[in-house]
């Protein structure tokens, strides 16, 4: 990780101005890191899985970019490399590849660890936690915020921020409580 390994293209895209990169994935998250590493990078090569979003407007705005090959239906099996990750090795079905590349951008969905809430709390079809603008969850008196929601951006700082907002709101939801 942080050795040619990357999670996240908005954090790191801009150290591989004018470099070869790879994102990993087939959903909105990789397609917005290709395009945005596609406007910087000299080459982005999309490791799509499925077809995935590659229909939606910024699909084809990836699909459509000159810089940017998408290699629909493969897999990654290895990352290859030294104390850096510097090849993948990719396959669909017979046909095997290495890539080399300056960075590999891993932009998969993540797994929302909300289970321990299921029986509690209303949650979307990713088992994200549904929220409100207040951080408030279906059920009084429950607050979530961070990753496991279903608020936008997977960044630190926007959980954190979330974190302080679900906190203030807790707090003025025990304050309304009768003695």
């Amino acid at each position: 990780m942080m050795r040619g390994l990357c999670y996240s293209a908005v954090s790191y895209a801009p150290l591989f101005i004018e470099r070869v990169a790879v994102v990993i994935g087939d959903t909105m998250l990789a397609l917005r890191s290709t395009a945005e590493l596609a406007s910087i990078a000299q080459k982005v090569t999309l490791i799509a899985p499925t077809h995935g979003e590659l229909s939606s407007s910024m699909g084809q705005r990836v699909l459509e970019a000159k810089n940017v090959e998408v290699l629909e239906g493969f897999r990654v099996e290895a990352v290859l490399g030294d104390e850096y990750a510097r090849k993948l090795v990719i396959a669909k079905g017979d046909d095997k590849r290495e890539i080399e590349a300056d960075a590999f951008f891993v932009e998969l969905e993540l797994e929302p660890q909300s289970e321990i809430v299921a029986h509690l709390v209303e949650r979307d079809e990713l088992d994200r936690i549904v929220v409100d603008c207040a951080n408030r969850t279906s059920d009084e008196g429950i607050f979530a915020a961070g990753d496991v929601t279903n608020v936008v951006a997977e960044q630190v700082l926007i959980a954190v921020g979330e974190g302080a907002k679900a906190t203030l709101t807790a707090h003025e939801y025990l304050l309304q409580l009768p003695k």
